[in-house]
């Protein structure tokens, strides 16, 4: 049995929110993530420089908690780093940044400068140069820019020209020379970078900025973000991109994750709430392990009931309106994304028996084809060669409840 046993806070108060990043406080499990990331970071500022840092690729599907995980990795660096004077910055990349390398590199450069956070104030020699290069940001609009960009005064004076790898460099030390052991450079959603063929060759040139900046010396850890299925384009278009990161793959949960993830909150916020374990062993079973589910699941279940017991009996007595909260949430846009011909292969996945099932079993023209569309779709799951499952049992008992409506 599970047993919050801090004082009773003050009724109503719900720590669970499955709209945004997880609270570095409520971050559960990825304990292996973790102890990379803080390794990495303490062997470099304590080897004077001599141990090089690991860059850290974090790949999964949407809400298993990439961008949370960056967010802790900010705050391990603010409050797990023993004393060690880091620079970080988290640029959140979209389809706009990411138009062309000269839009890229310049809102890489921009967004380093504009929004990082350090554990120990910056000395006034990086200040002032990081007002010094927003000050040509501001004044300047980009005429060329590349690996070795131009860019002109908007009052037509003389371009100017500036270099991403050359700029990052003094940077660098700038830094070094105030103290800094190492500098953080978060790109969240790099599969933004490979939206289109003309702007495919962005990781390609990431890539070369990354090694001159390791043959410099400059200390820089990259940790990038992205869709787990990812990698083979990242590998095929930039090669070799992807041997410059360790790559952790954020899966769902196990049984003990999803306690971690229902017990954390609970205890930092003094919740006293008993959650029996058949509830927590039934949370993981219906969402399969996902954190965006088992979020919105406690969400509603804290909404229900604040303290006392949780049992199984009241927790299946709350479920008819969770699998309607999460049909609103999510299942109907869902299925509207689907094809008419997709749709009626979801309602056959979900009438099946099994709940993984081979193209064989579904029988039918194009089935093949419409599984592949489903996947990439992110509705359906490959969980082996040639054996499929819808992406989550709620969505799966949502289907059984449409059904009829379908006929």
């Amino acid at each position: 049995m599970t047993k919050m046993t801090k004082a009773k806070t003050m009724r109503f108060v719900n720590p669970f929110n499955a709209q945004g990043p997880t609270n570095p406080k409520y971050y559960a499990n990825r304990e292996k993530l973790l102890l990379t990331f803080h390794r990495s970071v303490m062997a470099v500022s304590r080897s004077g420089g001599v141990t090089r840092p690991v860059n850290i690729a974090v790949m999964g599907g949407w809400g298993v908690g990439k961008t949370s995980t960056l967010l802790k990795f900010k705050d391990m660096i603010k409050n797990e780093s023993e004393g060690a004077r880091i620079f970080s910055a988290c640029v959140p990349l979209s389809p706009n940044c990411c138009s062309d390398a000269d839009t890229f590199f310049v809102y890489l450069m921009e967004s380093i400068f504009r929004e990082y956070e350090s554990t120990v104030e910056l000395p006034q020699r990086v200040v002032d140069f990081i007002r010094e290069e927003l000050n040509v940001f501001e004044n300047w609009k980009i005429s060329k820019v590349s690996m070795t960009p131009e860019i002109e005064r908007r009052e037509h004076s003389p371009p100017r020209g500036i270099n991403f790898k050359e700029t990052m460099i003094k940077f660098w030390e700038k830094l070094h020379a105030g103290g800094i052991q190492l500098a953080v450079v978060m790109l969240d959603d790099i599969h933004y970078a490979l939206a289109s063929r003309e702007n495919a060759e962005l990781l390609y040139d990431l890539r070369t900025v990354m090694q001159g900046l390791s043959a410099s010396g400059a200390q820089f850890m990259f940790i990038i973000t992205g869709p787990a299925n990812l990698y083979p384009e990242m590998r095929d278009k930039a090669e070799p991109f992807t041997r410059l990161f360790e790559r952790f793959d954020l899966e769902p949960f196990d049984i003990e994750g999803t306690r971690q993830l229902i017990e954390k909150p609970l205890e930092a916020e003094g919740i006293d709430l008993t959650i029996d374990d058949p509830v927590v062993e039934k949370i993981h079973q219906i969402t399969d392990g996902h954190p965006y589910f088992l979020t919105v699941t406690m969400r509603d279940v804290l909404d229900e009931m604040n303290e006392g017991r949780l049992t199984i009996m009241e927790f299946k007595g709350i479920c008819p309106a969770l699998i309607e909260h999460f049909a609103r949430l999510k299942f109907h846009d869902d299925l509207d994304r689907a094809s008419d011909a997709e749709q009626e292969l979801l309602f056959r996945m979900a009438l099946a028996q099994q709940s993984e099932i081979t193209p064989s079993e579904l029988k039918g023209s194009s089935v093949t084809k419409l599984l592949d569309r489903l996947v990439k779709k992110e509705l359906v799951v490959k969980v082996a060669r040639g054996r499929y499952r819808l992406y989550n049992p709620l969505f799966r008992e949502y289907l059984k409840n449409v059904r009829p409506l379908a006929e």
